[in-house]
């Protein structure tokens, strides 16, 4: 909707103006330019914790194929005296 132009600004600090009066615009700037700031520092730890785990977990060598499974590719379906009664 709005491509962030000079005008659009410029509309928006106007509006802004009539609304809050001249006192409150800078006040208010500085708290949205605070927020923007804090948002933007705990998006770019975010990200930086998600490459981070993402590079661990390339770091682990692939495991073995668990062969303990009765039920694995190699080994033959249990019995049904293998299996017993069920309670």
């Amino acid at each position: 909707m709005f491509s962030g132009g000079f005008f659009e600004v410029g509309f928006f600090l106007f509006v802004a103006y009539l609304l809050f009066g001249p006192k409150k615009v800078p006040e208010i700037a500085r708290t949205l330019g605070k927020g923007l700031g804090e948002l933007r520092r705990a998006s770019n730890e975010l990200r930086n914790s998600l490459e981070e785990e993402i590079k661990n977990l390339d770091r682990l060598p692939e495991s073995s194929p668990d062969t303990t499974s009765t039920y694995g590719h190699h080994d033959p379906e249990p019995t049904p005296d293998e299996t017993g009664p069920r309670p």
